[in-house]
């Protein structure tokens, strides 16, 4: 059931491309997004998981994987996870100011454009 490449993977090329593209201030502000993405995924995204999906999840945090949402699985659950992400984490849990969701969604359009332009849509 995992996918390749997994969603960390994901997250760690989209970094780096734009770690080649903007300025340090821009990247830093991205990549702290992209933490706080990939935070939210890994602490309550395993929710939503069902049947075999769950299992495998189960498996791979009870050996000790704390990260094991983003190291399991790919393209698909990270983009089923990125509206939760703003509606439930940012809005809702974390209360985030009108500007920090703002660029969060800004981000996380980047994200999604880049995944598409490499083919990597769901």
């Amino acid at each position: 059931m995992s996918e390749s490449p997994s969603i960390a993977q994901l997250l760690d090329r989209f970094l780096s491309d734009q770690e080649d593209r903007l300025k340090i201030q821009q990247y830093r502000a991205c990549s702290t997004v992209i933490d706080m993405l990939s935070g939210y995924l890994n602490r309550y995204a395993y929710t939503t998981l069902i049947g075999e999906e769950r299992q495998e999840w189960d498996r791979a945090f009870s050996a000790g994987d704390d990260r094991a949402f983003c190291n399991v699985f790919g393209v698909r659950k990270l983009i089923s996870g990125i509206k939760p992400f703003h509606a439930q984490h940012l809005r809702t849990r974390l209360q985030s100011p009108e500007l920090v969701q703002d660029h969060a969604l800004t981000v996380t359009t980047d994200l999604v454009d880049w995944l598409a332009e490499r083919g990597l849509t769901a």
